[in-house]
């Protein structure tokens, strides 16, 4: 259950619908409070919006000669070792 404190609709839905633009490519991974419908539906990774780039569960990409490298979560000690079971992507 996600806390009261992160419920609250702060801005990336402006970017999500297309009504504001990141003025630089943003490269990111998920953590713990972000939507994870969209995260599962781009479990490889994927554009989120207009510059505004998912790297999925684990993924490396390369832009202007640098290589990035990411792996989605957070770390908890219990479920370290218990490993990922992975699924099909999502129909539309």
């Amino acid at each position: 259950v996600t806390p009261k404190k992160y419920r609250l609709m702060k801005t990336f839905y402006k970017y999500y619908s297309g009504k504001r633009k990141a003025p630089v490519l943003t490269v990111f991974v998920g953590g713990n409070h972000e939507a994870s419908n969209v995260h599962l539906s781009l479990f490889n990774g994927g554009w989120v919006a207009p510059n505004i780039y998912y790297m999925g569960h684990a993924n490396v990409v390369n832009f202007a000669g640098l290589r990035i490298a990411g792996i989605s979560g957070i770390y908890n000690q219990r479920h370290y070792h218990l490993g990922f079971g992975e699924t099909m992507p999502f129909d539309d």
